[in-house]
C-alpha cells in the first residue's frame, strides 16, 4: 500500500479475517472472510461499498468499528492502530437499535448523557439534531409510536449527537419501503453535504451506492478483496432525478457488470 496521506482518515492494510465454522459438517472448518484487503478511506469521504450477499462487507464494517480483531494486518484510524470500540466511530445498524424504554429525546441524549456533558447542553445538542431529521415534535414519543423510517432516523441523529470522527452504515436503509427509503437517503446526503462526516456506508442496492457515495468499492465474492474502485463523478445536490441522467446509467452499468461477475464467482464457490 502507499504511505498514508495526510488526509486518510482509515487505512485498512493487508486485512485478512479467518472464523472457525461452529455448525453441520463443516464444524471446525475455516471460513476466510476478507483476505489481505487493503483500502484508504479519505477525511470527509463517503465510501459505499458493495458486493455479492458473504462477501465480508458486514465483516470489514465490524474490524473497523473495532467490535471484532483481524487475524493478520491492521486498521489504522487518524494513524491509530483500532484494538477495540473507540467513540470516534458511530455504528447505525439495520435494526435501529434504540432503546424502547426512553423517549426520542433520551435515545439521542443517551451517547451525550454517557460523556457526562451538562444536560442543558446535551438537550440543545440533541434538539438541534432531531430538527435535522425532520422529528421536531416527536421528542417525547417512544420507538413503539414511529414507524420504521423515523426509527431510523433517530439513530441517525443520534449518531451525528455524539459528533463521531466516522459514521459507519450497515444497511441501515434496507428494511424499509422504497419511497421511505428515497426520502431518508436524499435527507442523508443533506447531512453529508453540511457535515462532512466521513461515511463508510454498506449497500445491496447499486442505485443507492450511487445516489449516495463519492467513492464505491466494489468486493469480491469470498474471500473479500477488493474487486473494483469507482468514482461517483455524479453533481451535487443527488436527488431522484440524477438517476434519469446518462452518466448515471453508463456508472450503474458498470456497478452492474462488476457485482454479477463477482455474484456468479460465488455461486460458483458455492456449487462446488
Amino acid at each position: 500500500m502507499d504511505p498514508l496521506t495526510q488526509d486518510t482518515k482509515i487505512a485498512v492494510q493487508n486485512v485478512t479475517k479467518i472464523f472457525q465454522s461452529k455448525q453441520g459438517k463443516k464444524q471446525g472448518h475455516e471460513v476466510v472472510a476478507l483476505k489481505d484487503l487493503s483500502l484508504e478511506v479519505k477525511d470527509g469521504e463517503f465510501l459505499v461499498i458493495v458486493g455479492a450477499s458473504g462477501c465480508g462487507k458486514t465483516t470489514l464494517l465490524n474490524l473497523v468499528a473495532g467490535f471484532d480483531k483481524s487475524s493478520d494486518g491492521q486498521i489504522l484510524l487518524d494513524g491509530n492502530p483500532v484494538t477495540g470500540i473507540t467513540p470516534e466511530c458511530g455504528m447505525i445498524f439495520q435494526q435501529y437499535a434504540l432503546f424502547p424504554w426512553k423517549t426520542v429525546q433520551e435515545n439521542v441524549e443517551f451517547g451525550m448523557k454517557m460523556k457526562r456533558m451538562p444536560r442543558k447542553d446535551r438537550k440543545a445538542r440533541a434538539d438541534r439534531f432531531i430538527d435535522i431529521v425532520g422529528l421536531k415534535g416527536f421528542e417525547r414519543s417512544y420507538p413503539h409510536h414511529l414507524s420504521g423510517g423515523m426509527k431510523q432516523r433517530v439513530s441517525i441523529a443520534r449518531s451525528l449527537a455524539n459528533d463521531p470522527k466516522v459514521m459507519l452504515l450497515d444497511e441501515p436503509f434496507a428494511a424499509l419501503d422504497a419511497m421511505t427509503r428515497q426520502v431518508l437517503q436524499e435527507q442523508l446526503v443533506r447531512i453529508y453535504e453540511k457535515h462532512r462526516k466521513t461515511i463508510i456506508f454498506i449497500t445491496h442496492s447499486i442505485d443507492e451506492a450511487l445516489l449516495l457515495s463519492s467513492r464505491i468499492m466494489v468486493m469480491t465474492a469470498r474471500p473479500g478483496r477488493i474487486a473494483q474502485e469507482i468514482i461517483n463523478d455524479l453533481p451535487y445536490p443527488r436527488n431522484a432525478e440524477v438517476q434519469l441522467s446518462s452518466r448515471y446509467m453508463e456508472l450503474k452499468r458498470m456497478i452492474w457488470d462488476s457485482v454479477q461477475a463477482e455474484v456468479m464467482k460465488s455461486m460458483e464457490v458455492e456449487a462446488d
